[in-house]
């Protein structure tokens, strides 16, 4: 086609591979009973090395809260049922404790120009865990295991443990 000075222009439209466009996705798993340090700095530094986005989850695990108003239960601190407000102080401590871990992650990724998200949520560790998984299409998750007794080990499995079983894609273990 000419242009009205005797140019020809040429418009030349290609199809980039989608494949190739898509961006890794590197998930750390923090909780209310999982933090480390380690597992931070690695997930920061692999997220740099496959120029991938660093996707962290913390999650409020429901179970865990439980527990802790059984416990209060049973050495008489609170009656059989506890209070509305000591229910919202305990769960405004994990929302808060999970705000700060993640700012911890996103200093650390701003400081190595790594793409950074954050989700927090509230319930069942594996099945919070495996729902981010899917909705990120994930290439490799980071879970943080809690050390256990070897009695405790030979009775029961971890969380961490089946999520490695059940996860569609790659899980790296810290063991704290």
């Amino acid at each position: 086609m000419a242009d009205g000075r005797g140019k020809i222009l040429i418009t030349v439209s290609y199809q980039l591979n989608a494949k190739k466009l898509t961006m890794k996705n590197i998930l750390l798993i923090l909780s209310t009973s999982r933090t480390s340090q380690n597992a931070i700095e690695y997930a920061v530094s692999l997220a740099k090395k496959e120029k991938a986005k660093l996707v962290v989850l913390y999650i409020i695990e429901t179970e865990l809260t439980n527990e802790i108003f059984d416990k209060f239960t049973d050495i008489g601190f609170i009656g059989d049922k506890p209070s509305t407000q000591l229910a919202e102080a305990i769960m405004k401590e994990y929302r808060q404790r999970g705000y700060e871990e993640m700012g911890k992650v996103q200093i650390r990724a701003m400081e190595e120009n790594v793409d950074f998200d954050a989700v927090t949520t509230l319930g069942d560790f594996i099945e919070k865990a495996l729902e981010i998984i899917e909705r990120y299409k994930v290439d490799t998750a980071i879970a943080i295991k809690r050390k256990r007794s070897a009695f405790l080990k030979y009775f029961s499995k971890s969380m961490v443990d089946e999520l490695v079983e059940r996860a569609p894609c790659k899980v790296e273990v810290f063991e704290e």
